[in-house]
């Protein structure tokens, strides 16, 4: 008999249905409306065990996180292609990119901060590049543009049109970048993620659902 399912939190609010998520961590949250009681959603969570214990499986067998030591050799992503951590002595005072990430030697031992803030600066660049690019093409524009250190959401929209996006994004491929930018620039017009939303999201992006697919298997490569 598969083992009992624990939900991890619930989360209720004005929604009209109950959703269920299982997350990177293979664990189990639950969207419910206020007046929705215990005993259905334990109803719902029994009736879906079989799914959600697939769902479970699936998590549990995708590219686990990598956890950095910052050692010479290292792999850091950037953009989907792989930067082995090279440490320089050439007198260089910021960190550079060829087939390698060249960080100087003198960066240590705070050479974690040195390499999180490069990531951001280069997340503000280029992901702010790409949000002007699609704002131009959608006629979506932003209130602003913010790089943030969440470690949850790759993108979020605000109640007043502001758009925020992890600096942590800036590893995953350019496709899969501008696939969160769209999501969130759609968000400007449609806040929710009813069908009316995915149907926009995929006149502008016909292919998202594929590069939403990788995000979901691949996010945790992205986790540093």
């Amino acid at each position: 008999m598969p083992p009992a399912i624990r939900i991890e939190k619930i989360v209720r609010s004005r929604r009209r249905s109950i959703a269920i998520e299982v997350t990177p961590q293979a664990t189990l949250i639950v969207r419910a409306p206020h007046r929705v009681s215990q005993a259905h959603i334990d109803t719902l969570i029994r009736e879906k065990s079989a799914w959600i214990h697939k769902k479970f499986d699936e998590v549990k067998q995708r590219p686990q996180a990598i956890v950095h030591q910052y050692g010479e050799g290292e792999i850091f992503w950037f953009l989907g292609r792989q930067y082995p951590l090279h440490y320089v002595d050439d007198g260089r005072t910021t960190i550079g990119r060829t087939d390698r990430l060249l960080v100087p030697r003198a960066f240590q031992p705070e050479v974690r901060h040195h390499i999180r803030r490069w990531y951001r600066q280069e997340a503000v660049s280029e992901i702010g590049s790409r949000c002007m690019y699609f704002s131009m093409m959608t006629g979506y524009s932003p209130a602003s543009v913010r790089i943030s250190d969440a470690k949850q959401r790759w993108g979020s929209c605000t109640s007043r049109g502001g758009l925020n996006f992890s600096w942590r994004l800036i590893q995953a491929p350019l496709e899969i970048v501008d696939y969160v930018i769209v999501h969130e620039l759609v968000h400007l017009r449609q806040m929710d993620h009813s069908p009316k939303f995915w149907k926009k999201v995929e006149e502008l992006m016909p292919d998202y659902a594929r590069r939403r697919k990788w995000l979901r298997e691949n996010e945790r490569l992205l986790r540093m």
